[in-house]
């Protein structure tokens, strides 16, 4: 949203809904992982292991074919579109850094 926000003044509304659309895609192809890889209850390694490659499989399709309806059916601009989608994923990175952990070198 704040990617489209900052489009819109600039580019107009049509790059800005492109823009709200990629980040759409992104945050929906997140949800459809987390819906079903995390469904199911406390299980054993192997079958949390096929429902993560199942909810990773469909979160690629689910992404592949909400860009190309964004695309092709409803014509969006595939710049402003890939850009609010690049903005989910550096979201989701950011979020992330505070739980690495810090690795102390010793120089002795």
């Amino acid at each position: 949203m704040l990617v489209a926000g900052g489009i819109f003044p600039i580019w107009g509304a049509a790059p800005a809904l492109a823009a709200l659309v990629g980040g759409l895609i992104g945050a929906g192809a997140n949800l459809a992982f987390a819906l079903l890889a995390f469904h199911g209850g406390v299980q054993g390694a192997r079958p949390v292991l096929r429902r993560f490659y199942l909810a990773e499989a469909i979160k690629f399709l689910v992404t592949a074919g909400s860009f190309l309806l964004a695309i092709a059916w409803w014509r969006l601009a595939a710049l402003p579109l890939l850009a609010g989608y690049a903005s989910t994923l550096l979201i989701y990175w950011l979020a992330l850094l505070p739980s690495v952990p810090t690795v102390k070198v010793d120089r002795a």
